[in-house]
């Protein structure tokens, strides 16, 4: 095998990427290339090995606080109970897969007709239910409001590829308006003004009904929430294995106190508070494949970059 594949076969396909001296580093495993002649191949294999070089010199200060891992897993580790009406945007998700199988998700209300969810939770969906105002996951007598979907109502982001942490963003449309409440209400979209160098720093919150830690029998129908940092964009970036983790496209939450989203939390909503309102700032897209608990980010969707794609889909007002 060559020594892109060596280093990562998954990524030398998802990612055959161009490097140029001109390029932000952590930029470098970005772009993808289009089909090119072995004699290009060469030279972008070329590219991304002094990419992969520039990467691991840039990251090695970051080795004595955090080991790099390998994601790609869906995964509140740590969290604490909400009370009912506490996150009024809450959806609770049921995606039906083909035959029995089903998929559990959490998603965002940010309309009184649309749900945000991440797109991996779609994938292979062929219908859904979703829950709004609930506390206890799919218990119909804790629900303020239960709505029936299928695969026709979800719309994926068109630059998601199936798999992967690359535009992991998908909205669901609702057959009708929701009946808005004190436990159900839609979420505020991030401003564009929170960019990365806004929200470093910030505290936000994430919840969810997902796993509360890696050992078995861990999984609760509690709706969960975490107060975590957003960590240095830079730190996210070398946690992982070069190419997963994107400059513009993700925000990170800090994971070394052992606490973050946890199997059956993808979709969900990480918000900050500003000003006395709530902002959807990012939707829960993966972690490490190791587990919860192993102290690494998470690693989210982030709103600002896709506000264009979310507004012309929901023919929200700019």
């Amino acid at each position: 095998m060559t020594q892109c594949q060596t280093l990562m076969a998954f990524l030398c396909l998802l990612f055959p990427l161009l490097v140029t001296s001109s390029q932000n580093w952590q930029d470098s495993f970005e772009d993808t290339a289009e089909e090119s002649s072995p004699d290009e191949e060469a030279i972008m294999e070329r590219r991304w090995q002094l990419g992969y070089e520039n990467w691991r010199l840039r990251c090695e200060k970051f080795e004595a606080e955090d080991n790099q891992t390998s994601p790609i897993n869906t995964r509140i580790a740590g969290g604490e109970l909400a009370t009912r009406g506490m996150f009024p945007h809450q959806v609770g998700l049921v995606i039906q897969l083909s035959g029995s199988d089903q998929v559990l998700c959490g998603g965002s209300l940010i309309t009184l007709q649309f749900v945000l969810t991440a797109a991996h939770c779609l994938t292979d969906g062929i219908g859904a239910k979703i829950y709004l105002g609930a506390t206890r996951f799919a218990d119909m007598q804790d629900t303020a409001q239960e709505f029936v979907v299928t695969h026709r109502d979800f719309i994926v982001h068109p630059g998601y590829l199936g798999f992967g942490g690359y535009n992991d963003l998908a909205l669901i449309r609702l057959p009708r308006k929701v009946a808005t409440s004190d436990r159900v209400q839609p979420i505020e979209l991030a401003g564009e003004f929170m960019h990365r160098n806004f929200l470093e720093g910030q505290v936000v919150t994430l919840s969810g009904w997902g796993s509360l830690g890696d050992a078995a029998g861990n999984d609760t129908r509690l709706l969960q929430y975490l107060d975590v940092e957003v960590i240095f964009q830079e730190r996210c970036i070398c946690y992982f294995l070069p190419g997963l983790v994107s400059q513009r496209r993700h925000l990170c939450t800090d994971g070394r106190d052992r606490r973050g989203a946890c199997n059956g939390d993808s979709g969900g909503p990480l918000v900050y508070q500003w000003r006395n309102d709530s902002y959807l700032i990012g939707v829960t897209s993966f972690g490490s494949a190791e587990g919860c608990e192993v102290g690494a980010p998470t690693v989210y969707a982030r709103i600002t970059t896709y506000l264009p794609w979310i507004r012309q889909q929901t023919a929200m007002a700019n």
